[in-house]
């Protein structure tokens, strides 16, 4: 612009300002950012306001553009004279007068779109060119409009990209979620802005992670609140002592065993001794009476209830053998209870070695003495056998003394082992509060459980649990140290801080790692680990890929194969040309030494009888799943089921006869029924140790092996009910997970990041019935007790999971529960 022979006296000389303001809209999650255009831009209308974009090339931080406008003005005022300012006002001044003055500091703006090219609201200011420029013959318009692009460029692109996530937060108020005493925040930083002189000193590009602090953040910049191992110094009803014991490892039920097994060893020594001075024990009658079922029969059964006690204490053992070791102070590193330490027996066939690798050589030692009781059922099937008195001629029952002295010792040290196992009990705590016997009781647990963040993709990788590394893990009374005051009970780490939550859209969501956070997307970073992650819980093949291997269909198909073939044999043999009823020769000596043994005796006897025991062992592990694996069936229903189908189902922990009554009132008749073969199947050993016997048949002046025919009876009708019930135990999809459930680790990576540990119902219960209550009545503010499911859920960090949660929550959808055609 040519002045030409202008007298030039004032020269007015202005500088771009940003005027701040408190809004209670998002600067950054609005799309309302303008720049001013420049007089070429239009030539019509100089008040317009419209959405300026400068190409990415451009990009400079405000600092750089505000350094630069700075510049570019002392290099302008160094042309001419400094003179006294013109003294008018100006519309534009008068506005920001007013703006700066008012209480709220406030410049009204209205959202556009970046493709509006005009906005319809104006701005009152000064037309550019009433202003003389600085410099004479050059117009330096460009410069300027380029110098307020810069500085507003930078706040147009975060806006921008805050536009798509939806944000409605406040800037810069912070939004955090109460604390409720837990001590996540600091309460000096509750609804405290940032200083307006503070933000001005910064450039808008600068202003991006104090956005991010103030949502995610500020947790951080809070002293960190650790876990604290505590004591109670008083016992009272919120704070009892952590020494409760399972029913069957009680002083009584421990007793009443000791006391059964020193009963026995009483009758096993006189029976080893009174024949030896003696003529036997008692005249033998034949087969089929009353003293042959004594003698044959009721050894065998009264082993076979000690059996099945010792497996009620067995699985009661290994059901809170991990959290006893989390309760013991003494044992270091003891994760990696929670990911190799069965909560079930799944093989009975050998003994459970697992103990000695958690420092507990008692229970490794109870495990390998119950294992060897097993052996009493068939050595007590083939105990007494019938000798032949040459002085008075007759024949009587008597006692084989090594087998009674192999009893007697087995009884002894079941005997020694229960006395420890109740000295171990009775003179230690446990930790518990209670019997953890179904799932909400686990979860009760790891309510706020401060290392959940190793279980990352354990939903669909169980394995991966074994390599974590070892941590010392504590379960017990804690405190936090902002909350001295106030103690809880869980499972923790000791001196790690606690978990901490933001509030994000309204939701409660954990703070994530600042390493794993996109700063300029304001989301989680996503990583090929976390892509696999929602790739894999969508799919069926992960969702429903995992079954006990003796479960799986091959095995399952073979199962049925081989009982139906060995019955059909068993029959054949049976019956055709009456062998067993005529009886055939025992191919082994007969007669009875003066010991009390015969070859022949105790091989009929002592074979079907192990037989027998081996098929009963074998069905342990598939009532076992069956009872653990019903939760997760009902919980597979797309319409969800109530808590006390699901989380309170406590199969696990019944007594054989318990569980099938339960489990058919409920409508579980598979598991009804698989359980009541379990029980039936300890008749199988029972009747076929004690159906045959050596008879001398006058008629053939030989000795055959004869059978007790209403005995054999009972065992072909037992045996074809046992054989038969293999076609039921296919578990079929409802009962297939992503991993085993055999673990407290393997159960947790269902839960760690789902909403159910923030539900009112799993914090602080004071007991077992206080649990049942919440889960079971209906919340507050909803007319309807929630249903849960096993599906897809939105987890407390933001992003889905595969695990169990509630089926609809107020305020969001229902979660998604994968559902696979039948096969």
């Amino acid at each position: 612009m040519n002045l030409g022979d202008s007298n030039l006296k004032y020269v007015n000389t202005s500088r771009p300002q940003l005027v701040h303001s408190n809004s209670k809209q998002s600067v950054t999650a609005s799309d309302d950012y303008y720049s001013l255009t420049s007089e070429a831009s239009s030539s019509d209308d100089h008040n317009t306001v419209r959405r300026y974009e400068t190409p990415p090339m451009h990009m400079r931080s405000a600092d750089a553009s505000g350094d630069a406008l700075q510049s570019e003005a002392k290099q302008s005022e160094a042309t001419i004279p400094t003179i006294r300012p013109v003294k008018h006002k100006d519309p534009a001044d008068e506005y920001l007068e007013k703006a700066t003055t008012s209480g709220e500091h406030k410049i009204k703006r209205k959202p556009i779109s970046s493709s509006s090219s005009e906005s319809e609201t104006t701005i009152m200011r000064r037309p550019i060119d009433e202003v003389s420029p600085p410099t004479p013959g050059v117009d330096d318009t460009p410069y300027i409009q380029f110098a307020i692009d810069q500085l507003t460029r930078d706040e147009e692109v975060v806006g921008s990209r805050q536009e798509n996530l939806g944000s409605e937060a406040s800037y810069p108020v912070d939004r955090i979620v109460p604390d409720q005493g837990l001590g996540y925040y600091d309460q000096r930083l509750q609804g405290q802005c940032p200083d307006p002189e503070r933000r001005r000193q910064y450039s808008p590009r600068k202003s991006l992670p104090t956005y991010f602090i103030s949502r995610y953040l500020m947790p951080f910049t809070a002293p960190e609140s650790v876990l604290i191992p505590t004591e109670p110094t008083t016992e009272t009803f919120r704070y009892p002592k952590l020494n409760f014991v399972p029913r069957p490892l009680r002083v009584a039920s421990l007793t009443t065993l000791i006391l059964c097994c020193l009963l026995m060893i009483a009758g096993l020594l006189f029976c080893a001794i009174y024949p030896t001075n003696h003529s036997g024990l008692w005249v033998y009658d034949g087969v089929g009476t009353g003293r042959y079922f004594v003698f044959q029969y009721l050894p065998t059964l009264l082993a076979s209830l000690i059996i099945i006690w010792v497996l009620i204490i067995q699985s009661a053992t290994c059901r809170v053998f991990p959290f006893i070791t989390l309760a013991h102070e003494r044992v270091s590193m003891n994760s990696a209870v929670l990911h190799d330490s069965a909560l079930f027996p799944a093989n009975y066939l050998l003994p459970n070695m697992s103990f000695f690798r958690h420092q507990e050589p008692l229970l490794g030692l109870c495990s390998i003495t119950f294992w060897l009781a097993f052996f009493t059922i068939p050595l007590q099937a083939s105990l007494f056998q019938s000798r032949y008195y040459l002085p008075e001629g007759v024949w009587r029952w008597t006692a084989a003394q090594p087998i009674a002295w192999t009893l007697f010792v087995l009884y002894l040290l079941l005997a020694l082992t229960l006395v420890l196992l109740l000295a171990r009990f009775a003179t230690r705590q446990t930790g518990l509060k209670w019997d953890p016997v179904c799932l909400a009781d686990i979860l009760s647990l790891f309510h706020r459980a401060n290392f959940l963040s190793d279980f990352e993709r354990s939903e669909v990788e169980g394995s991966r649990l074994r390599y974590f590394p070892g941590k010392h893990l504590r379960l017990g009374y804690w405190m936090t140290s902002n909350h001295t005051n106030e103690a809880f009970y869980g499972i923790g780490e000791e001196n790690v801080p606690v978990r901490r939550y933001s509030l994000e859209r309204g939701k409660m969501r954990a703070v994530t790692d600042l390493s794993t956070f996109d700063l300029e997307g304001q989301r989680p970073r996503e990583s090929s680990t976390f892509d696999a992650l929602q790739r894999d819980i969508h799919t069926p093949d992960v969702r429903y890929r995992w079954l006990p291997w003796f479960l799986k269909d091959g095995f399952v198909v073979a199962w049925i194969i081989i009982a139906l073939v060995l019955m059909i044999a068993f029959v054949v043999v049976s019956f055709v040309n009456n062998a067993v009823k005529t009886g055939f020769l025992p191919m082994l000596p007969a007669p009875t030494t003066p010991q009390g043994f015969s070859p022949a005796n105790f091989l009929y006897s002592f074979v079907p009888a192990f037989i027998g025991t081996i098929l009963f062992l074998v069905w342990q592990p598939i009532d076992t799943y069956f009872r653990a694996l019903q939760p997760f069936a009902n919980l597979a229903s797309p319409r969800g089921c109530s808590a006390d189908n699901s989380l309170l189902l406590d199969y696990t922990s019944r007594l054989p006869i318990e569980v099938t009554l339960k489990a058919a009132v409920d409508g579980h008749y598979k598991v009804a029924w698989i359980s009541f073969i379990s029980l039936l199947a300890i008749t199988l050993p029972i009747l076929a140790g004690g159906v045959f016997t050596a008879q001398f048949v006058i008629d053939a002046q030989s000795v055959r092996m004869a059978a007790d025919m209403p005995g054999y009876y009972a065992l072909v009708v037992f045996v074809i009910i046992y054989a038969l019930s293999f076609l039921i135990i296919w578990p079929g999809r409802k009962r297939e997970l992503p991993h085993d459930i055999n673990t407290v680790g393997q159960l947790i990576s269902f839960f760690y990041q789902s909403p159910l540990l923030s539900d009112a119902a799993f914090s602080e219960p004071r007991s077992k019935i206080d649990l049942q209550t919440k889960l079971i009545g209906t919340p507050r503010g909803e007319k309807a007790s929630p249903k849960y499911a096993f599906g897809v859920f939105m987890g407390q960090d933001g992003r889905e999971h595969l695990g169990i949660d509630r089926l609809e929550r107020p305020g969001s959808g229902e979660m998604f529960v994968t559902t696979r055609m039948k096969r």
